[in-house]
């Protein structure tokens, strides 16, 4: 039996916070400093960057805004949700950071409540007379899984329609503990996601700041796979993937963060036709910001919705799916049931089956394997375990084939609900 959703209010490093837990994942929001989630924590691990020097400080929005550059920026850490794009050429870009509205003002709480199968926290930010936009972000977390549900609304609070992308920014702790007690960069985190194969990008990515030939931004070719080690540089790059996931792993300790998106087809994006970018802080400067010798260490996920075209008083919504597990390794594909480390293989062996296969699941409840008829049918359905966020899935095992059988299936059934893990053809 899983432990029921519960709210509190109470601080977080000096700020007054809201916390929804479910006993397997914590979540932090702290509305006065820009609406934004400062923990994400799956048991003991904590995901998100927190700046040490900022905790439980407010400032005025003159102090946030200071003389406009990057170096006066507070950068918080955590989860935020923007304007994109971002530029300060015209009016139709958001000038920031910093911004003392959007980005760092005091949000309202709006709802903070649970009924035990699920927890719900809402802020809304002041309105911006600047870019027209009002910011609500709503977050529902449920009972017996990792997964968190953000929905990010924008009303339009202007007199004509605007035009803007929801961007939300996720900034994932990559750092290390020598045995001196200082941090440094872990390489052994890594950003992945899906290229797509028709992309407008000859690389597959679009390298937005930073060393054109910066070694961290990698493709395999046989896998279709971008993959983005923290080799401590700085940089950035949009991506056009259609896939509707990225995905931040530390293999060195094995805990997984993914976030699952839905990508319109056709639809305009910002950034050239960007879906999701990634930003890792490393040695070097932007504008007056140097970042060496910082002991900044992290990398963002950032995920980008299409263009919305927002009549006066009418808003756009988009929503997000986080999830969280140990697979034990680098995310190769996020489902909608969880991680894959290592692909499902089902090799046969004369009257048996060898299955193969690493993964992790962000829900807890029943592991099934499904074995399915060359239409898909299913044939037989059995029971092979429990398994939870906090547990690596491994398969390794041998097993009778059903005559019939061209494909299997493993699923998760949870709270009533029963996702695809992995599938797979029976080879030979």
């Amino acid at each position: 039996m899983t432990a029921p959703c519960t709210v509190s209010r109470g601080t977080f490093r000096g700020w007054n916070a809201c916390t929804l837990d479910n006993g397997i994942v914590r979540l932090v929001a702290v509305p006065d400093i820009g609406g934004r989630v400062m923990a994400y924590d799956l048991g003991p691990y904590p995901f998100f960057f927190v700046d040490p020097t900022l905790t439980g400080q407010l400032f005025s929005p003159e102090e946030h805004q200071g003389d406009g550059s990057l170096a006066a920026w507070k950068n918080y850490g955590g989860d935020k949700s923007w304007p994109s794009p971002q530029g300060w050429d015209s009016d139709d870009q958001w000038h920031g950071p910093p911004d003392p509205v959007l980005d760092s003002g005091r949000y309202t709480l709006d709802d903070l409540r649970a009924d035990g199968n699920m927890a719900v926290v809402q802020m809304t930010s002041p309105p911006d007379p600047r870019t027209g936009v009002q910011i609500t972000r709503r977050l529902a977390l449920h009972q017996g899984s990792s997964r968190v549900q953000l929905d990010i609304t924008f009303k339009n609070i202007k007199d004509r329609p605007i035009r803007w992308s929801i961007w939300d920014v996720a900034q994932l702790r990559a750092e290390r503990r020598q045995p001196d007690g200082s941090l440094t960069h872990e390489p052994g985190c890594i950003v992945t996601t899906p290229v797509n194969p028709g992309s407008v990008f000859p690389r597959g990515f679009n390298v937005m700041f930073g060393a054109d030939d910066n070694p961290q931004w990698q493709v395999d070719p046989q896998t279709g796979l971008f993959a983005a080690p923290y080799l401590w540089q700085i940089g950035k790059v949009g991506l056009d993937s259609i896939a509707g996931w990225i995905a931040f792993s530390n293999t060195a300790q094995g805990y997984n963060f993914a976030e699952r998106l839905s990508y319109v087809p056709g639809a305009p994006y910002p950034d050239g036709g960007a879906s999701v970018e990634v930003w890792t802080v490393g040695a070097g400067q932007v504008g007056n910001l140097d970042y060496a010798g910082s002991g900044i260490y992290l990398m963002e996920t950032e995920v980008l919705s299409p263009f919305f075209t927002i009549e006066p008083g009418t808003s756009a919504s988009f929503g997000i799916e986080w999830g969280t597990c140990r697979a034990g390794g680098m995310a190769l594909d996020v489902t909608e049931a969880g991680i894959v480390v290592e692909p499902l293989i089902a090799h046969p062996s004369g009257d048996y089956i060898q299955l193969t296969g690493q993964f992790g699941s962000f829900d807890a409840g029943e592991l099934r394997l499904l074995w399915l008829d060359g239409s898909g049918q299913m044939l037989e359905a059995q029971t092979r375990g429990r398994v939870d966020p906090f547990g690596v899935v491994r398969i390794d095992r041998v097993l009778p084939r059903l005559p019939q059988a061209q494909m299997v299936e493993l699923r998760v059934l949870a709270q009533d609900h029963e996702r695809l893990l992995a599938r797979t053809e029976i080879s030979g």
